[in-house]
């Protein structure tokens, strides 16, 4: 399956000259057991890692503090965040299949939902075309 999504306009808080930003956004969905969030997430071809915010850990019946604490760079100003990962199984908007994936979730407020490399980029061909304000996702069966 191979499915197009836009980018999509968010406000531009760092450059008060321009008031909007087009950003690869992604609907996903995160499971666990029979809990589940939707969350729009940021594709993110320069990060590691997925990281979520502490409150969809939260919503999902994580007790997020029971594994140890990793320390990450990178994300927000420059200062390294501590986030707690856990397995979860994940769904793309649109997309049939559920992929199980690490996730770190962090108090930190500079992250929403993030979707690094290891694990999505695995399971999915992103195809960026900023030029055409668009991406591709692709599954790896197709």
């Amino acid at each position: 399956m191979r499915k197009r999504f836009d980018y999509r306009k968010i406000p531009d808080y760092t450059k008060p000259s321009k008031s909007w930003v087009k950003r690869p956004l992604l609907q996903v969905t995160l499971f666990n057991g029979a809990k589940h969030q939707v969350v729009i997430s940021l594709v993110d071809s320069g990060a590691d890692v997925f990281l979520f915010h502490s409150s969809i850990a939260d919503r999902l019946g994580i007790d997020m503090k029971s594994e140890k604490p990793v320390s990450i760079d990178g994300i927000a100003s420059g200062q390294p965040i501590e986030a707690y990962f856990h397995t979860v199984q994940l769904q793309v908007q649109d997309f049939p299949d559920k992929i199980e994936i690490q996730v770190g979730f962090t108090e930190s407020d500079g992250v929403d939902g993030l979707l690094g490399q290891v694990g999505f980029f695995e399971n999915y061909k992103i195809t960026f075309e900023r030029y055409r304000g668009c991406f591709w996702v692709e599954d790896r069966l197709s």
